[in-house]
């Protein structure tokens, strides 16, 4: 039976990842009370193994373990010899993200994808959010973020769950509008416009498929990458509220401390 080390919880941001060659010995994850973000483990080579719902579930080359906030953790190195290789990333997901992140489960909160043939894309893509993410410098992570989207975004591609709960063309080209215009005003009558939708419909529909409505969805977008700046720039608060789409300073703190818990400067300075 595996030994049970408590890790501790990585400092919350929007991406810590790395890359791992484990001897058995080696860096057994035990959080009981989980972490604050979600956990992506790769398995490249080797066998790793995750616990939930008391059955160990070996991890074989081309599966990915995803870990819901505040779940158990309990995950590591599966055998006595050989080493176990795997890509690990604690991220807070973009809102987008959140409809591409039910997985078959283990446990509540545990899923396990066996990639199959999309896993050599999916691998590219993670060894370069490694690479971006460990760079010299912070201006690098939202690139980070994009390569671990289009990991996900992979995934997705071979998840059984999502057979029938692809995002609909139209929630998807208003989610790219949002994005591309965060700075700008977002009248949720003028994005329904622009995708040939009732408001009332569009509303519903995105709502179903993303599990926010429209404006809770804007907000917390503009929420993910002022947080990202702020890790990422030396900008000021105010600089940073006006490009993510906040006519008040003061507003932006308001709202930004409610949903992470900490002022801005304060997010910057625990980043730091």
């Amino acid at each position: 039976m595996p030994t049970r080390p408590v890790t501790p919880a990585p400092a919350a941001a929007p991406i810590i990842s790395g890359l791992q060659y484990q001897s058995p010995t080696e860096s057994r994850g035990y959080r009981p009370a989980g972490t604050s973000d979600w956990l992506l483990v790769a398995t490249l080579a080797g066998l790793g193994y995750v616990r939930a719902a008391e059955q160990l579930t070996v991890l074989n080359p081309g599966d990915l373990l995803l870990i819901r906030p505040d779940t158990a953790q309990e995950y590591g190195h599966l055998h006595d010899d050989g080493r176990w290789v795997n890509i690990w990333t604690h991220f807070r997901p973009r809102p987008e993200w959140l409809g591409w992140l039910d997985w078959p489960a283990l446990a509540p909160g545990v899923m396990l994808l066996a990639a199959g043939d999309a896993m050599p894309a999916i691998e590219v893509e993670l060894r370069r959010m490694v690479e971006i993410a460990n760079g010299a410098t912070r201006l690098r992570l939202p690139a980070a973020m994009n390569s671990l989207e289009r990991a996900l975004l992979l995934a997705d591609g071979v998840n059984p769950n999502q057979s029938d709960a692809r995002l609909d063309p139209r929630i998807r080209r208003a989610v790219e509008r949002i994005g591309e215009r965060l700075a700008e005003p977002q009248a949720i009558a003028n994005l329904a416009r622009s995708v040939g939708l009732s408001r009332s419909r569009f509303t519903v529909l995105f709502t179903q498929q993303l599990g926010l409505a429209p404006q809770d969805y804007i907000e917390a977008e503009r929420l993910s990458r002022a947080a990202q700046m702020l890790r990422s720039s030396s900008w000021p608060v105010s600089v940073i509220a006006a490009q993510c789409g906040f006519a008040s300073p003061y507003y932006f703190t308001t709202r930004f401390h409610r949903r992470f818990g900490l002022a801005p400067l304060a997010f910057r300075r625990q980043g730091n």
